[in-house]
């Protein structure tokens, strides 16, 4: 995207965070983070285990508060969450209980006061998008993993919220779901009229690359280095993978987990050469 000229619509500013010494030693924390994300812009954030990834979407969902600096949302100071945010997590959070329709429905209900048959309908719409129509009423155990994590991308993109982040979202899918998900977003965010505020947390650098405009890369609770994507939209994930470009810009990443403080090990110089 050119982003030139776009706003940020998230901003960190000087962000400290530690959590309590109560909940358990060996926590991320986070040491004066900055960065930002302008409108419309797919951002993903990688790194290692305890890096500070996860911890750094529970402060833009609002659901922990930093002891030092500012997270602001369209330049406004942000402490909780809000309704130009929606949240998904690796682990569905479904409501056992609730129907698939049900919810999708309870996503909406919390940042629309539409009458009931517009959420219904516009739950049905998001379902059929994820190729979930006919199982509106199966309750989630009823479903397969990546099903349910479907029916949470549907509750999510059907909120329809300025900003959407989300945390390891394919993380516990298999190899085959977690391709069919990757594209089923990438499609659905380029198929909106108006393009979505993305923050994404993922382990993985093939699916960093795919969707993402920039990648932040973390280390030791900082943004360590910043990579624009090198790729336009819309993407297809054929030609991108086959390129040269897609396959230097892949080391540079890789290199970048294995080879940030200038001594590649023997075990990264082994799978580099494979790869």
């Amino acid at each position: 995207m050119n982003v030139s000229s776009v706003k940020s619509k998230i901003e960190v500013d000087d962000v400290s965070f530690r959590y309590p010494a109560t909940e358990g030693a060996g926590k991320s924390q986070l040491e004066h983070l900055s960065f930002d994300v302008r409108e419309g812009e797919f951002v993903s954030l990688i790194g290692g285990s305890g890096c500070g990834k996860s911890t750094t979407l529970s402060l833009l969902a609002g659901l922990n508060r930093a002891d030092q600096g500012q997270v602001r949302i369209d330049g406004l100071e942000t402490h909780a969450p809000g309704k130009n945010r929606g949240v998904v997590f690796q682990h569905y959070a479904l409501f056992p209980w609730m129907r698939v329709r049900k919810n999708v429905e309870f996503g909406i209900r919390q940042v629309s006061e539409a009458n009931k048959k517009d959420i219904r309908e516009k739950a049905e719409r998001y379902l059929k998008l994820v190729g979930l129509e006919g199982s509106e009423n199966l309750y989630p155990y009823q479903l397969s993993g990546g099903m349910q994590q479907r029916v949470s991308i549907a509750r999510l993109l059907s909120m329809e919220t300025e900003i959407l982040l989300m945390d390891e979202p394919f993380g516990a899918i298999d190899a085959k779901n977690r391709v069919v998900l990757q594209d089923l977003l990438l499609a659905l965010l380029e198929r909106s009229a108006k393009r979505r505020t993305v923050v994404f947390v993922t382990h993985d650098i093939d699916e960093a690359i795919l969707l993402s405009d920039r990648i932040l890369f973390m280390k030791d609770a900082r943004i360590a280095e910043t990579l624009e994507v090198p790729f336009e939209h819309p993407r297809n994930r054929e030609e991108i993978v086959t390129s040269r470009q897609y396959q230097e810009f892949r080391r540079r990443l890789f290199n970048l987990f294995y080879d940030f403080e200038g001594e590649e090990s023997e075990i990264a110089k082994g799978i580099e050469y494979i790869i």
